[in-house]
C-alpha cells in the first residue's frame, strides 16, 4: 500500500474536521469552564443531548445563554465523531526512554491545566507500529502530538489535514513543529574537542530515518571540515540491544581520539563497551553524548553531554494543539484560531553544551597510537 494510500484509510475513519469559531466568539472552553463541566460534556450536551442528564444539560445551556454562545456552530453536528471530546493523545517512539517520558510529562502538565484528557501510545520504536495506532485511535481524539516520528513528511501532512497536529522533535513543511536547536551546541562541543588537542572524531550515528540524526550528522561533518578534523561516521542498528556492537568493534578496528554519539543512551553503552576492552575514558578516548538523560550524570565519568527543555517543548506542543481546539490565540485571547492561521513557522527552543568528566585533554602518547 502506497503512503497515500496509508493516509486515505486515515481520513476515511476519522470524520470531518471540527468547526472553527470566530474571532469575538465566546468558545465552547469559556461555557465549561462557567457550567463547571469538561469540555466533551459540553460539545454532548448540544450534539447528543439524550446522552447528558437533565441537571448537567442545564447548567450547560445557562451558561451557553448567559455568555452568549453561539451554539449554532455545534449544533449541526450529528455524527459521534464530529464532537470534541476533550481527549488528546501523544504517539512517543519509546516511553522508557527518558526523553519521550519528559515530554510526555510536559504535554500531560498542560492537558491538566485545560481540563483536558492525555492518550499516551508507545510505537516501541517501530516506525511500521505509527500508523496502526494512529488510525486505531483518531476517532477518540480532538489532536496528535507526534514525538520523533518516522512517519514520511507526507503522511504527516495529510494527518494534519485531518485533526490538529504537532510534531515535537522534527521539522516537518506545513506542519507546525517544536524541536530543539542542537547546531549552536555540536559546533561548541567539537570546537572544545579541538582546543583539547583532539584532531580525530567518529559519529555514532542514529537511525536513518531520523531528522534529528540528519541535522546533528550534517553538523559534525561541516563542523569537523571548517576546523581542519578527521570526521568518522559509524552507523549504529536499532534497537540499540545487542545491535550497536558491530558499531563498537568497526571503531576498534580504527579508532579516533574523540567520539560524538547520536544519543546518551549510544554514548553510554558506548562507554560500557570501551571499559570492558580495557579503554580508559577519558584518559584514552573522550566520549560525548546529547540528551542529558539521568544516566548520563550517573556514570562514571559523568557524561558530557548537549542539554535541551523536553518538559517545556511538551507542554508548549500541547499548547499548540489544545489552543488551536479551543480557539485561543497565541496572545492568549479567546475567540481566534489558536495561531493556525498563515505560515506555520516551527518553535525551536535553545540547547546548551554541558562539559562533564568523560572529556579531557589528548595525551600526545596515546594519541600518536590512535591517529
Amino acid at each position: 500500500m502506497t503512503e497515500r494510500d496509508d493516509m486515505t484509510d486515515v481520513a476515511d475513519t476519522s470524520g470531518n474536521r471540527l468547526s472553527r469559531a470566530k474571532p469575538g466568539q465566546t468558545t465552547i472552553w469559556d461555557v465549561a469552564q462557567a457550567a463547571g463541566v469538561s469540555i466533551a460534556t459540553v460539545s454532548r450536551a448540544f450534539s447528543r443531548p439524550g446522552k447528558v442528564s437533565a441537571a448537567t444539560l442545564r447548567r450547560v445551556h445557562d451558561a451557553a445563554e448567559r455568555l452568549g454562545y453561539r451554539t449554532e456552530t455545534i449544533t449541526h453536528r450529528s455524527r459521534e465523531d464530529d464532537e470534541l471530546r476533550g481527549l488528546i493523545s501523544i504517539v512517543v517512539t519509546d516511553l522508557e526512554n527518558p526523553i519521550s517520558a519528559q515530554y510526555a510529562r510536559g504535554v500531560q502538565q498542560y492537558c491538566m491545566e485545560k481540563n483536558y484528557g492525555l492518550m499516551v501510545n508507545d510505537t516501541e520504536e517501530d516506525p511500521s507500529a505509527e500508523l496502526a495506532i494512529i488510525k486505531r485511535s483518531l476517532n477518540h481524539v480532538d489532536g496528535v502530538i507526534l514525538d520523533s516520528t518516522r512517519m514520511p513528511d507526507t503522511a504527516i501532512r495529510k494527518l494534519a489535514q485531518i485533526k490538529p497536529v504537532v510534531v515535537l522533535n522534527r521539522v516537518v513543511s506545513g506542519v507546525t513543529s517544536v524541536t530543539f536547536d542542537c547546531a549552536p551546541s555540536l559546533r561548541t562541543a567539537i570546537g572544545v574537542f579541538a582546543k583539547l588537542g583532539h584532531r580525530s572524531i567518529s559519529y555514532l550515528c542514529g537511525p536513518d530515518n531520523s531528522w534529528q540524526n540528519g541535522v546533528r550528522r550534517n553538523t559534525i561533518l561541516t563542523t569537523c571540515q571548517r576546523l581542519g578534523l578527521t570526521c568518522r561516521l559509524l552507523p549504529c542498528a536499532y534497537p540499540l540491544e545487542g545491535n550497536a556492537a558491530a558499531a563498537f568493534a568497526a571503531f576498534m578496528e580504527r579508532p579516533t581520539t574523540a567520539v560524538i554519539a547520536f544519543n546518551d543512551a549510544i554514548a553510554v553503552e558506548f562507554i560500557r563497551f570501551l571499559e570492558s576492552h580495557g579503554v580508559g575514558v577519558p584518559q584514552q578516548i573522550s566520549v560525548m553524548g546529547i540528551d542529558d538523560i539521568p544516566m548520563g550524570r550517573a556514570i562514571t565519568p559523568a557524561l558530557s553531554t548537549i542539554s535541551f527543555p523536553r518538559r517545556d517543548m511538551g507542554h508548549a506542543a500541547a499548547k499548540i494543539v489544545i489552543d488551536r481546539l479551543l480557539h485561543i490565540a497565541p496572545n492568549g485571547e479567546h475567540g481566534g484560531d489558536g495561531g493556525n492561521g498563515g505560515d506555520v513557522v516551527p518553535l525551536h527552543f535553545e540547547s546548551s553544551f554541558v562539559q562533564r568528566d568523560s572529556i579531557a585533554a589528548i595525551n600526545p602518547l596515546i594519541a600518536a597510537g590512535i591517529g
